[in-house]
């Protein structure tokens, strides 16, 4: 008994790990733009070992996400803009793979690149990186369309230059990658039309500062009690002089 008590508290442990972590992600990224807090799913299995086929220990399989959206800040700033309701801007990731964000603290870089505050290359017609030739002045549209006044050229001679690729995959089938952004993992998400932005805004991180302490406190909390359990069932097999098998 005291065997199955131990692996029932440890699996506990690592499982209560798994959300700390993941707590202390969210906290550290309450004031990242547009950021989605982070979900842990977690799935039980059961260990076969000689003998023993009942132990069961549980897992972070996967690492999902909240995906509603956070609170939109006015900026004024005519390059930064928030996806109004659902939608993504597709970036280039470093890699070179197709990537979604919702930050859109846009910049254009000294090649006039049309990027991320992360550095990353925003994505427009042909799902290629948006390259702008010098300009007296950029505007975006709510549909993503990118116009200005290129250097040189008279005021009134506005041009469209590119579009935003704004696209709007299913939430079940994105995935948050190791370096922030996410990916379809179903396929090549297409522009949609439907997915507006709100310009001179970005949206804020859906984090839950005080949801975020409160789930850190009872993470604690079930941690010390886990541990208590552990010393238990390691006092009672000291006991009773029989070696713990971790087999």
């Amino acid at each position: 008994m005291s065997q199955q008590l131990f692996y029932v508290a440890l699996s506990g442990l690592n499982a209560t790990m798994d959300r700390i972590t993941a707590t202390t992600n969210n906290l550290a990224n309450a004031n990242t733009t547009a950021f989605k807090a982070q979900q842990p799913v977690f799935e039980a299995f059961p260990l076969y070992g000689q003998g023993l086929p009942d132990r069961v220990d549980v897992g972070a399989q996967q690492d999902s996400a909240d995906f509603h959206p956070g609170a939109i800040q006015q900026t004024g700033r005519p390059l930064d803009v928030a996806v109004n309701g659902s939608g993504w801007l597709a970036v280039r990731a470093a890699d070179g793979s197709v990537a979604l964000t919702r930050n859109g603290s846009l910049s254009i870089s000294p090649t006039g690149t049309l990027q991320t505050s992360d550095g990353h290359p925003v994505l427009g017609s042909g799902m290629t990186p948006i390259t702008l030739p010098p300009m007296q002045n950029v505007t975006i549209g709510q549909d993503g369309t990118i116009s200005g006044v290129p250097t040189g050229q008279h005021p009134d001679q506005v041009a469209a230059l590119n579009r935003i690729a704004l696209v709007n995959p299913p939430a079940t089938a994105l995935q948050r990658r190791s370096d922030g952004l996410f990916e379809d993992t179903a396929a090549t998400p297409a522009p949609d039309a439907s997915v507006q932005l709100q310009v001179g805004a970005l949206e804020s991180s859906n984090a839950d500062t005080v949801g975020m302490m409160m789930n850190m406190l009872e993470n604690t909390r079930t941690f010390q009690m886990q541990t208590e359990l552990v010393h238990m069932a390691l006092n009672a097999q000291q006991g009773q002089n029989t070696p713990l098998s971790l087999s």
